[in-house]
């Protein structure tokens, strides 16, 4: 809980609550709104007590990048994470960090993405083959289906559907709880994510015992044989919290950019085409990792969606020593300080008419996020840049070449995507999308 901020503008909001309902129905508007209001740096309320609100471009600099020298991240967010994500990268710093996230990369290196590139086009076909006669499509839970049946795949080696249903009505109340109030009384949503937990931490704990035996080629048994330079390895519940974290993350991100990038391109349908024209000729089968990487119109796509609406637009630090955020405002060591990334992927110093979808913006000509380097940060930035950026990015481009090789799609020209931004981003209504058959 942050102390000693009275001298700093806001308010409390709700008792309780504080501001959290407003951040939800909201979004980034909110911060918008309260920067208008109050400048780049204010206080408010949340469940867990006051917290100060970073809004400026400057943010991005003093918290992320310079991480682990001037603010953690372990105890910012342990009040949100811990209970849920006990034992979880986001909740390391320093050292420990630093060893556990070197072994956790060597699932994420070429080699180790290559191999996952083989084994999707299945699991994609798989999808191909529910929607072909379909015409009206929700899309997110359809994606929410198909990463998951990714990453129980490529991270566990799973592919039993009814097991992965389960891990799906396990896994998305922990996601929920992560910003509910936690009080751990049945039938709320706190309790709810505690049970999920338990139930995949049992699961996940026993497939430890079987991969430790015979390992296959998934995450999971790359995780129980990884080691660093230094030759440490990980305890099969280690593997189990990170691994449960690094799930809730692949599932819910990768299933909103994923939606996002749909949307995006029913509403530019010009867009929409040069990404087809780019991929109507790629065999997936026989992709590699330098092809899908190196797709340069998708490219551009995939990060204007990202700009617009990146999959986490909230972050959180706390400050290790008396901080100074700005040449007026100083807070004491122990605030925690939440900085929005999506108001600098909107800023217009930076970004030629910043809230209009132009995947031109990032061509060699023009390459606006290049102007300040601290102005695109869709996956975060410094130590705790998001671990899987590129693994999502690849699923992403091999879901949409697999899509727009058979289908058109649109929306309404009067329809507009209605977003719950807090925590993580989704369509509040599935997103229904018009599919035609080429």
């Amino acid at each position: 809980m942050s102390k000693n901020i009275d001298h700093l503008p806001g308010n409390k909001g709700l008792p309780v609550v504080g501001e959290i309902l407003n951040i939800s129905k909201e979004g980034v508007k909110y911060f918008e709104n309260r920067k208008e209001k109050y400048g780049e740096v204010y206080k408010f309320r949340m469940p867990t007590g006051m917290v100060v609100g970073f809004l400026g471009e400057k943010a991005a600099i003093t918290l992320l990048k310079n991480h682990g020298n001037i603010v953690n991240i372990g105890n910012a967010t342990k009040d949100l994470l811990g209970p849920i994500y006990p034992n979880s990268i986001m909740l390391m710093d320093g050292e420990q960090h630093k060893k556990d996230r070197s072994i956790l990369m060597q699932a994420f290196k070429r080699k180790a993405l290559s191999e996952y590139i083989t084994k999707m086009p299945k699991i994609l076909e798989q999808t191909l083959e529910e929607i072909r006669d379909k015409k009206n499509i929700k899309v997110y839970p359809m994606f929410k289906t198909l990463v998951i049946r990714i990453t129980g795949k490529l991270f566990f080696g799973i592919e039993d559907e009814v097991f992965l249903k389960k891990v799906n009505e396990a896994i998305t109340p922990m996601g929920i709880a992560m910003v509910s109030i936690p009080v751990n009384l049945p039938g709320t949503a706190y309790n709810k994510g505690l049970k999920g937990r338990k139930y995949l931490s049992k699961e996940f704990l026993k497939l430890a015992a079987q991969k430790r035996k015979h390992p296959g080629n998934d995450f999971f048994s790359k995780l129980c044989i990884a080691t660093n330079e230094d030759g440490d390895t990980f305890t099969d519940q280690e593997i189990v919290d990170h691994l449960l974290f690094l799930y809730q993350g692949a599932y819910d991100t990768t299933s909103w950019a994923l939606s996002n990038l749909v949307y995006r391109l029913s509403k530019a349908p010009e867009w929409q085409e040069k990404m087809r024209d780019e991929v109507k000729h790629i065999d997936l089968k026989n992709i590699d990792l330098h092809t899908i990487l190196g797709l340069k119109t998708s490219t551009m796509i995939f990060n204007e969606a990202m700009r617009l609406s990146p999959s986490v637009p909230l972050t959180i630090r706390e400050a290790n020593e008396d901080l100074k955020l700005n040449e007026d405002v100083t807070v004491p060591k122990g605030t925690k300080i939440w900085v929005s990334m999506t108001m600098g992927m909107r800023d217009p110093k930076h970004w030629k008419d910043p809230e209009a979808f132009d995947p031109g913006r990032f061509s060699e000509d023009r390459q606006e996020h290049k102007k300040c380097p601290h102005a695109f940060l869709p996956f975060g930035a410094g130590p705790h840049q998001c671990i899987g950026r590129v693994f999502a990015e690849i699923i992403v481009k091999m879901m949409m070449t697999a899509i727009l090789k058979e289908f058109r799609f649109s929306v309404p020209d009067n329809y507009k995507i209605d977003i719950s931004e807090f925590p993580i981003m989704r369509p509040k209504d599935g997103l229904p999308v018009q599919f035609e058959k080429i």
